[in-house]
């Protein structure tokens, strides 16, 4: 696909927001405009065509005299299950490598500056609390893997502290960084220098073979006419669940809607369905009112009513994070109809001898207005308390057009790159792409608190489809209430 044509896709998505955004401003059909009323159309002038107004970074032209701007973030051999290389040595020919080493050669040239990244296989809490207890100032900037952030808050400055990152703007992900925003201060955010997070951005592949074979409704036409949902993705599973042995029993060599840990599938209907685990008070702290949150109740459990027909195999492993030995590699093997996916991983897809295309989360239902994309196990951007702030200038400049030149140059080819891959060979998927990156969605109760939060509900109410909201999130309640409160106390704003 053009690149051209990648990124005019891309700059629609975010220029004009969803489809059923887009469609809330359409003439009803059947209606039509008045006509123009020219008294003396040969005299009338051309109209003039809009000039086009190119977005630009707004940085001010700056000599920084040499800066070095030193990152400090995991290898990309540790955190394997997502895109997180910063840095180019040379020119391949590779795109997306090569897109990464013009951009430091861009901007080092702009800014009379040098980008400098160290990887470590963990850059964990007890790191960052030492730099900043020793004063060392060595990194500018760190990066952390999401559910390690909270145990160094006490070590993180405020984001907001450096001039010019606009936190607000779509490079920074601005509902992914905002749960990191407590009290006023910005202890993380998610700027998409690092392709990261976007990389982890929670959706499905499926087997478009299988969807032909069985005369189904493609996941894209579902999400062009606003119908992609939790229903009917479900209804689509049950449709091709088989006994193909005919045995009567459900075993491995059987066929199956949804390839999934409990963990990875159940966690994307619930973020996809605008639930969120862990909500915030008015100044940003977590609050855990799922309890007495009889909607998101109502959702959930509508969640395992739907899973429980066949499409999903009603899984007793407790552990959630592991697919059940039942359906593993069944997506593979031409077996499964969905798999729980996101870009990094479907690069490891390419040998697979059938086509597949990737779809966002579905909604819970058509009147919700967005698809929410749940990424979580990336890496986020902190600001050690040992920074040299006489430098924050140059840090929060250089920081802002590395996520701004990602964004309009590097995003773009990273969608080109997926495409040009053997399971993405339609415009669709470019589309589907872009909503998943659009839609990028943080939660505390994943991004930090896997095991207080995510990991108790999974295994008390969605493994084996077991339910028993009420008992299971009261009993929650009193631990995650007093997370709440020793997370306030570590940061100086208990009661």
């Amino acid at each position: 696909m053009n690149r051209r044509l990648i990124a005019l896709l891309l700059a629609l998505f975010l220029l004009a927001g969803t489809f059923a955004g887009c469609a809330e401003n359409a003439p009803d059909e059947g209606e039509t405009a008045p006509a123009a009323v020219n008294d003396n159309p040969t005299d009338a002038p051309a109209p003039e065509a809009p000039e086009e107004t190119e977005l630009t970074d707004g940085l001010p032209d700056t000599d920084m005299g040499g800066f070095e701007f030193n990152i400090l973030h995991h290898s990309q051999e540790w955190l394997a299950w997502a895109y997180n290389v910063l840095e180019a040595e040379e020119l391949t020919g590779e795109a997306l490598n090569d897109a990464i080493f013009k951009r430091a050669e861009t901007l080092e040239n702009r800014f009379n500056a040098k980008i400098v990244t160290e990887t470590r296989d963990q850059v964990n809490p007890d790191l960052v609390t030492q730099l900043a207890t020793s004063g060392d100032s060595s990194y500018d900037l760190c990066m952390m893997y999401d559910l390690r952030i909270t145990g160094a808050i006490k070590s993180l400055a405020d984001m907001k502290q450096l001039p010019y990152i606009s936190l607000d703007e779509q490079w920074w992900n601005p509902y992914a960084s905002s749960i990191f925003l407590m009290g006023g201060v910005q202890y993380a955010a998610s700027g998409n220098f690092s392709l990261s997070v976007l990389s982890r951005a929670g959706g499905y592949a499926f087997n478009t073979e299988m969807v032909s074979r069985y005369s189904l409704t493609s996941p894209y036409e579902y999400v062009k006419n606003n119908e992609w949902t939790v229903d009917n993705m479900m209804a689509m599973a049950d449709a091709v669940n088989l006994d193909i042995n005919g045995d009567s029993q459900t075993t491995g060599e059987d066929q199956f809607g949804v390839e999934s840990s409990v963990k990875e599938h159940f966690l994307r209907m619930i973020f996809g369905s605008g639930i969120p685990l862990i909500t915030q008070d008015a100044d940003g702290f977590p609050v855990f009112g799922l309890p007495e949150d009889e909607l998101a109740i109502t959702k959930m459990q509508h969640i395992i009513d739907v899973s429980s027909h066949g499409g999903w195999y009603p899984s007793t492993n407790q552990n959630i994070d592991s697919t059940d030995p039942m359906t593993a590699g069944t997506f593979k093997n031409g077996r499964c109809l969905f798999v729980t996916s996101n870009p990094n991983s479907l690069s490891s897809m390419r040998d697979y001898d059938f086509d597949f295309g990737f779809i966002p989360v579905p909604k819970y239902d058509e009147q919700q207005e967005v698809y929410y994309a749940p990424s979580f196990g990336a890496e986020l951007s902190v600001l050690p308390m040992s920074y040299d702030a006489s430098q924050s200038e140059y840090i929060g400049m250089l920081l802002e057009a590395m996520a701004f030149y990602t964004q309009q140059n590097i995003v773009p080819e990273y969608i080109e790159t997926l495409v040009k891959t053997k399971y993405a060979r339609d415009a669709e998927s470019a589309e589907m792409l872009s909503l998943a990156f659009e839609g990028i969605y943080f939660d505390f109760g994943i991004n930090a608190w896997q095991e207080q939060v995510a990991a108790k509900l999974l295994k008390g109410s969605f493994v084996g489809l077991a339910g028993n909201f009420g008992s299971v999130l009261q009993t929650m309640k009193k631990s995650v209430d007093s997370e709440v409160k020793r997370l306030k106390k570590q940061i100086g704003a208990g009661e």
